[in-house]
């Protein structure tokens, strides 16, 4: 009898999914689709608001329904008898949720929550058809399982020296829903995490016209190369009515610019302002950009519209760490012992009430 697990990736925005064989690591099935917990909200602040006001349980239902379908599916169109185990990774907050946990507390300074460390359940806890299921640990609050398992998926802290005479130090960005950042500063052994929260324009939720997000941002540069906007991202006065057009009957307004300008500034001046708390030249960092975006970024045109320090553009494209760890864990015994590794080597450092990050944000939303 054919031996599976299920990973799970549960992100602000969308849920991804693969069926894997336990014993010969093959992918048999990847699923991907919205989070259904989006009518609550399009960030984790909205999802904890809507906890504290008392619809914990209904957010607790909507993604339990939604992996509960997906483990079923998995199961028919497999033809097989059971789920062994399912790991699960994501944001902090969306693990809580996921559990029925309240993530109340991280809605307001210190920002604690309830668990950060690896959890075990039976299936039938969470009336899901499973063995097993573990949720992956995470770091803190905003910097949650999914940055741990593509940090240590990436294995970032043992990557050895990229130069002979310098000691190598690493830059990870995960573009999404929440902009996580991570430096490794190798003379220190330590990794510097921060979140920022992007908001749900990456990941296609908030443009009008229907791009796709890296459609979206390569779009933007042509617009910038051609003045459609000014500095400030208004509008030129030929575009300002309408917007300008991408497609029949289709236009990116001044309204997405501006979203855009809030989710580019915030990835670009958390970049800036972790390497300058790490004391690290962004020049001699080796980066890693994850998410789904990376996958398709053109990135020197992230550069262009202020996306990405121009000093990145031969950044390596990961795709979606946090599901290539989840899926790791369930074949790698030692993995998880790798994610704890690099929990115990990372500290964050909050954005929240900094005067350089605000200043730097204000300053970055120009073009």
């Amino acid at each position: 009898m054919k031996r599976v697990g299920a990973a799970i990736d549960i992100g602000t925005t969308t849920v991804q999914a693969q069926l894997i064989d336990l014993d010969s690591s093959e992918v048999l099935e990847t699923f991907s689709a919205l989070n259904n917990q989006r009518v609550f909200g399009a960030d984790v602040m909205s999802r904890i608001s809507a906890a504290q006001s008392g619809k914990l349980d209904e957010l607790y239902t909507a993604i339990n329904s939604q992996i509960e379908n997906i483990l079923k599916n998995f199961i028919s169109a497999n033809n097989i008898d059971s789920i062994e185990k399912c790991h699960v990774s994501g944001n902090t907050v969306m693990l809580h949720l996921f559990c029925r946990a309240d993530p109340s507390s991280m809605g307001s300074s210190p920002f604690i929550p309830l668990f950060l460390n690896e959890r075990n359940f039976k299936g039938e806890e969470l009336s899901l058809p499973a063995e097993n299921i573990t949720l992956l640990p995470g770091i803190s609050a905003f910097v949650g399982a999914d940055i741990a398992a593509g940090l240590a998926f990436l294995d970032i802290m043992n990557k050895g020296n990229v130069k002979d005479t310098n000691p190598v130090c690493a830059l990870f960005i995960d573009i999404g829903t929440n902009g996580e950042i991570a430096v490794w500063k190798e003379s220190e052994k330590k990794f510097y995490c921060c979140s920022t929260a992007a908001g749900p324009c990456f990941e296609e939720a908030e443009i009008s016209c229907g791009l796709k997000a890296t459609d979206f941002i390569n779009t933007i540069a042509e617009m910038k190369k051609k003045k459609v906007f000014d500095e400030t991202g208004a509008f030129d006065r030929e575009f300002a009515h309408n917007g300008y057009p991408v497609a029949d009957g289709k236009f990116i307004t001044q309204k997405d610019v501006r979203q855009f300008q809030l989710a580019k500034s915030a990835i670009f001046s958390g970049i800036k302002f972790i390497c300058k708390t790490a004391h690290i030249n962004i020049s001699n960092l080796k980066t890693y950009i994850a998410g789904e975006l990376g996958y398709y970024l053109n990135i020197e045109n992230a550069a262009i519209v202020g996306l990405l320090p121009s000093e990145l553009t031969d950044a390596e494209i990961c795709g979606n760490t946090s599901l290539k760890g989840t899926v790791k864990s369930l074949t790698d015994p030692s993995f998880l012992i790798r994610c704890c590794e690099v929990i115990a080597h990372s500290a964050t450092v909050d954005l929240t009430h900094d005067k350089y990050f605000a200043a730097a944000f204000a300053h970055n939303m120009m073009f």
